[in-house]
């Protein structure tokens, strides 16, 4: 195990903690000010809590995968493929679950 293998797995888990945390605050808050102020510009005020603990769910797990990335690259080089490529299907999956949230409840991705 190299040490790019090593300060990658480190990267990985530091970002996908960010995120998770990010995410985490944003459900707890119900503050959108994280998101891009075009995700929420139809958004009525009394809906916005709603859109930060939904799309905060999704955010949560895309920062979950990211940090199971960074774990993946610690273990054995066949087993370490098909499971990144398994988190990463997951975290696309994820990410289109947050626009599917911000189109549900602004209308449109980007305003």
């Amino acid at each position: 195990m190299g040490g790019n293998v090593v300060l990658g797995c480190v990267v990985c888990v530091f970002v996908g903690g960010l995120i998770l945390a990010l995410a985490i605050w944003q459900m707890r808050t119900g503050s959108v000010c994280f998101l891009h102020s075009y995700h929420y510009v139809n958004v009525p005020a009394d809906r916005r809590p709603a859109l930060a603990r939904e799309s905060g769910h999704w955010l949560a797990a895309t920062g979950a995968c990211v940090v199971l990335l960074g774990f993946s690259l610690l273990l054995p080089s066949p087993t370490a493929d098909a499971i990144a490529l398994v988190l990463v299907i997951a975290l696309f999956a994820a990410i289109i679950m947050i626009c599917r949230v911000i189109v549900r409840h602004n209308g449109s991705l980007f305003g």
